[in-house]
């Protein structure tokens, strides 16, 4: 249990899960998600709510003490269902900064947050809380979009069969995520050489025989992969040809899965330029939940928490 000052025990547990709460009901459903996973996988877990800071001192003063009362009404509410703490904090400034910095400094190994604001344009979501910690931290990120009502039944993890790919799916297992799941497994592929069939105007039954064989040595590549994963079931295996993102979310908009895994970068890519490609257009699309995993995380050590609000 935490001490007198709100900081946790440090011989009680060593697993830690961040959620991020603007007190909406967007976030209400990431908080109940992190609720369960926290409960199922025995770690503990931070409740985050960042007051902005760029405003007069007795309006920051009054915003804090009106989230701090609502914040730890959620955490009592979460809390009938977790034998491990769950603790309040208040922070002020910006919430990605807020974030990133608390993750840092309790060592979280997974932070949770609601989905983003769906807006007209999709590149307005460039910038907002959840892409911006996705991109610039170092932790997993889980966008919460649907109400939990129990363990992931179905999901579906993209691999361009890279050791980033690998990592992602290997996060989501030591998660707990996938436990009564149905995994599938996705690889999206481009065919080579289409480009060079086109402008030679080879006849259509010579292109579909190159698709053919490229899709039979992606099939091929991908249980290959497979075989190496060590996963305690074998996960049904899907190659699409095509771009990755536009495959990853057709693949998601017909299967319905509950969850989507998927690494924010790929092999021989710059990390941000793909999670400003790939990644961000699957979370933009996305309807169900996303597990996002960077390419390298550190090792969660045990570190010196931060101490919870007593406001």
């Amino acid at each position: 249990m935490p001490d007198l000052d709100g900081n946790i025990d440090q011989g009680r547990a060593s697993r830690r899960i961040l959620a991020g709460t603007d007190l909406s009901s967007r976030a209400d459903r990431a908080l109940r998600r992190a609720a369960l996973i926290a409960a199922k996988t025995g770690a503990e877990l931070l409740v985050l709510h960042a007051v902005d800071d760029d405003q007069p001192r007795r309006l920051v003063e009054a915003e804090r003490r009106e989230a701090s009362a609502i914040l730890h009404e959620q955490v009592a509410a979460l809390g009938q269902a977790s034998a491990l703490p769950i603790l309040p904090l208040i922070e002020e400034g910006d919430p990605f900064e807020a974030i990133l910095r608390v993750a840092e400094t309790w060592k979280a190994e997974l932070i949770v947050l609601g989905e983003h604001r769906r807006r007209p344009l999709r590149d307005i979501f460039v910038g907002t809380t959840v892409e911006r910690v996705m991109r610039h931290g170092r932790c997993p990120v889980l966008m919460v979009n649907r109400a939990p009502a129990g363990p992931y039944r179905q999901v579906l993890a993209a691999t361009d069969l890279s050791e980033h790919a690998t990592r992602a799916l290997h996060v989501a297992v030591r998660l707990g995520l996938l436990d009564r799941a149905r995994l599938t497994l996705l690889h999206a592929f481009e065919p080579p050489g289409l480009g060079a069939l086109a402008l030679a105007d080879a006849p259509p039954a010579a292109v579909a025989a190159h698709e053919a064989d490229a899709a039979r040595e992606a099939a091929a590549a991908l249980a290959a992969c497979v075989a190496t994963l060590g996963l305690p079931y074998r996960p049904e295996q899907r190659v699409v040809a095509g771009r990755a993102a536009a495959a990853i979310v057709q693949a998601a908009e017909q299967s319905r899965p509950d969850l989507v895994v998927i690494g924010t970068a790929g092999a021989g890519f710059l990390r941000r330029a793909v999670l400003g490609s790939v990644a961000a257009e699957v979370l933009a699309a996305a309807r169900c939940d996303v597990l996002a995993v960077p390419p390298e995380a550190p090792e969660y050590a045990r570190g010196r928490p931060p101490v919870a609000s007593r406001d």
